[in-house]
């Protein structure tokens, strides 16, 4: 494939739609178990602050009433994520005559950055197919890029992909391994 092609890798539909009810599934939980773990912190927490009340101790119940702090900074979290709606882009990757273009990802952790938008050079990027192997059992298109010293890159589930694998690495003039 000549280095002047344009390919616009799309996620397929249903595959998409799937990892978005695993991902909904997994926010729901890290919610949920956010606040169970909230709710037993404060129980927990709740229990010296009454006892040193009970003997008098205004003054001691009010400092430790400020460790009531934390789970409710976890509780406040747990419903965060709770609201939370990720949502996978429709387009996986997509190969102009001068660049190499990633969408941005969402992820399931509140906590976790959102993986950025990317535009790489198409000069000196380029992509294989990983099989399967270990744990993960799907194989990825990699794109590797050497920017200065330091190596960037990303991965593509292939499976998920409306295209074929293989036309990414062509037009990247990459290795084919599956």
């Amino acid at each position: 494939m000549s280095s002047d092609t344009s390919v616009v890798a799309r996620f397929d539909e249903e595959k998409r739609a799937a990892v978005e009810r695993t991902l909904r599934k997994a926010v729901r939980a890290q919610g949920i178990a956010a606040i169970a773990l909230a709710v037993v912190w404060g129980f927990v927490t709740l229990l010296p602050i009454a006892v040193v009340s009970a003997d008098g101790q205004v003054t001691a119940a009010l400092v430790l009433a400020v460790t009531l702090v934390v789970p409710l900074a976890i509780g406040a979290l747990g419903v965060r994520q709770l609201r939370r709606r990720p949502r996978m882009p429709e387009i996986a990757v997509a190969i102009t005559p001068t660049s190499v273009q990633f969408p941005a990802l969402e992820r399931p952790s509140a906590f976790a950055p959102r993986v950025r938008a990317e535009q790489w050079v198409r000069e000196g990027t380029t992509a294989e197919i990983r099989p399967a192997s270990g744990l993960f059992q799907t194989p990825l298109v990699v794109f590797t890029r050497q920017d200065g010293g330091r190596l960037r890159r990303r991965t593509v589930s292939a499976e998920n992909l409306d295209i074929d694998p293989r036309i990414l690495v062509d037009a990247l003039g990459g290795t084919a391994s599956a």
